[in-house]
């Protein structure tokens, strides 16, 4: 590092001591800096959801779920889980958007009628089918995988 004993106009010794300085830690860390901006602008393009298909559904209030699911990939004869894929015991279950105001009275997400349902029907959780699931996080900072898809209300209808 160079000091400086004397000034230039209205710049003293120091002010450009200073100035030398920190042009020496620019230069210094100008490489690790250059590193992590090349590092961020080639880095791959985060996914935004993923393809998983939806295997079993816990209870976690009225008519609301948790669900099991492991990550599916397209292909030509359909999907197919993915090798070494995301699933929820790795990353955390799901929760579908439409039962999240669901308290098992009245309407019920998306828009069931639980008055003017057939007796013995239910609101039943999702099972079977391939979901786009799309990641956030909760207030605690915990991950959160979520889905939208309306759940079947049925049940077992009288013989006339």
């Amino acid at each position: 590092m160079r000091t400086f004993r004397t000034g230039i106009g209205r710049l003293t010794g120091p002010m450009l001591t200073d100035i030398s300085r920190a042009a020496d830690q620019v230069r210094r860390e100008s490489s690790q800096l250059h590193r992590v901006s090349s590092t961020y602008s080639e880095a791959p393009v985060r996914r935004g959801w993923i393809f998983a298909e939806i295997t079993s559904a816990t209870v976690i209030g009225s008519n609301r779920w948790e669900y099991d699911w492991q990550e599916m990939v397209p292909g030509t004869a359909g999907f197919s889980v993915r090798q070494n894929g995301w699933n929820s015991t790795d990353q955390g279950k799901a929760w579908n958007l439409c039962e999240q105001v669901n308290d098992n009275a009245a309407i019920e997400g998306p828009g069931w009628n639980l008055a003017t349902a057939p007796n013995g029907f239910q609101i039943k959780p999702i099972a079977e089918c391939v979901v786009q699931l799309w990641m956030t996080r909760k207030d605690d900072g915990d991950l959160l995988w979520f889905f939208q898809l309306a759940n079947v209300l049925d049940g077992e209808c009288p013989e006339p």
